[in-house]
């Protein structure tokens, strides 16, 4: 008996509404509505459905927003990832909030990974031996420890002005490797608001975006996650917050994820 995940599937099929797309059906007994979602490149689509639903009941559905779709799939594909690979060779660019700075590959490095203002601009001085056995680790280890020295000295202000009417303490800050779907996180938890490595690679004030949007998680603000109270107390703290949204979902698209070419360079 094939599960209701695949008789949805296999309704859509037949239907011919969704030709062209590689369509992912996921059920919960917690979901009381549908649901779909595109994913990034706008050629994959995940449709959500209550476990009380009927296949005959997604195609309908589906009609019902196919236009709505179609507007997020243009979206997707205008927004999709072009992340670059890294070769680690000297001369290549390495971002630092929005800033660049050169490669540069020396024999007795003082440390792994070090950005340094010799006079005539900034170079990234890394040691060979250690991009060549751990590859881009190097990279992602020095963003997440200057990422969180970063984070300590940026947050403290955002929060005394977001949660001035609270009792809440600053949440426990980090940057850390937490993948590349997302660009941070708030863990109601633990209290601890986490970056993505990644992110310290954005202009400064995308950055500073990102900073306020996980604080506002951090506020609780009533209704949906990203509701209308969570943008009003990004609003209030960051004027201009949907547009920068609509900026870090341009600019994202290419920061480096930490992809390297399959053999690094060698002494």
């Amino acid at each position: 008996m094939p599960t209701l995940s695949e008789q949805i599937a296999t309704a859509l099929t037949a239907s011919g509404i969704l030709k062209g797309f590689t369509v992912n059906v996921r059920v919960s007994s917690r979901r009381r509505t549908w649901g779909i979602t595109v994913q990034p490149g706008g050629t994959a689509l995940t449709l959500h459905a209550p476990a009380t639903a009927q296949p005959e009941d997604a195609v309908t559905f589906v009609r019902q927003v196919r236009h709505r779709v179609g507007r997020a799939v243009n979206k997707a594909r205008e927004h999709a990832p072009e992340h670059p690979v890294k070769q680690l060779i000297g001369g290549e660019a390495y971002y630092w909030l929005g800033q660049p700075a050169r490669l540069r590959l020396l024999e007795k490095a003082a440390a792994p990974v070090d950005r340094v203002n010799t006079g005539h601009g900034w170079w990234m001085h890394v040691d060979r031996r250690a991009v060549a056995a751990h590859g881009s680790r190097p990279f992602v280890r020095w963003y997440c420890a200057q990422g969180t020295e970063w984070l300590e000295r940026e947050a403290p202000a955002w929060w005394s002005r977001m949660a001035a009417a609270s009792r809440n303490p600053l949440p426990e800050l980090r940057v850390a490797d937490i993948g590349r779907k997302r660009w941070g996180k708030y863990e109601p938890k633990r209290h601890r608001v986490t970056l993505a490595w990644q992110a310290l690679q954005l202009p400064l004030p995308l950055v500073r975006h990102l900073v306020v949007h996980e604080l506002a998680h951090a506020t609780r603000p009533r209704g949906q996650a990203h509701g209308p109270e969570f943008w009003r107390v990004m609003e209030r703290a960051r004027p201009g917050a949907r547009e920068e949204k609509r900026r870090l979902d341009s600019e994202g698209r290419t920061v480096w994820m930490g992809d390297i070419t399959p053999r690094p360079a060698r002494p």
